[in-house]
């Protein structure tokens, strides 16, 4: 099956006035949410699916985005729906991306 996933780009914190012994202790990995996108029952080649596929990454990345803040969930979705689309390699898709974001680009349908 093929499929894509969708995961929360943590976003990186500066510490500032952090103790010597705050520092030794262990660091955790952070939690990274990730969900999967099905592209196997779309055609790529078509408007409808690359339509269809892209209105499936932006719903992965709204649920995969979930932060306190408007800013930070925005620019986690941004980053998210940027690296699916550029992971598929489908110009169609990045051409609908393109669209939606306000960097248009013109792609021939045959």
């Amino acid at each position: 099956m093929k499929t894509i996933s969708i995961r929360m780009v943590p976003a990186l914190f500066l510490l500032i006035g952090v103790s010597p012994a705050a520092l030794a202790a262990p660091i955790r990995p952070p939690v990274v949410a990730t969900r999967t996108v099905r592209l196997a029952d779309l055609d790529l080649s078509t408007v409808a699916g690359a339509e269809t596929l892209y209105a499936r990454i932006k719903l992965a990345a709204r649920l995969v985005c979930r932060h306190e803040t408007w800013r930070l969930e925005h620019e986690c979705r941004a980053r998210a729906i940027e690296n699916a689309v550029r992971d598929v390699g489908s110009p169609l898709l990045a051409s609908i991306h393109g669209s939606a974001t306000g960097r248009t680009e013109e792609v021939v349908v045959r």
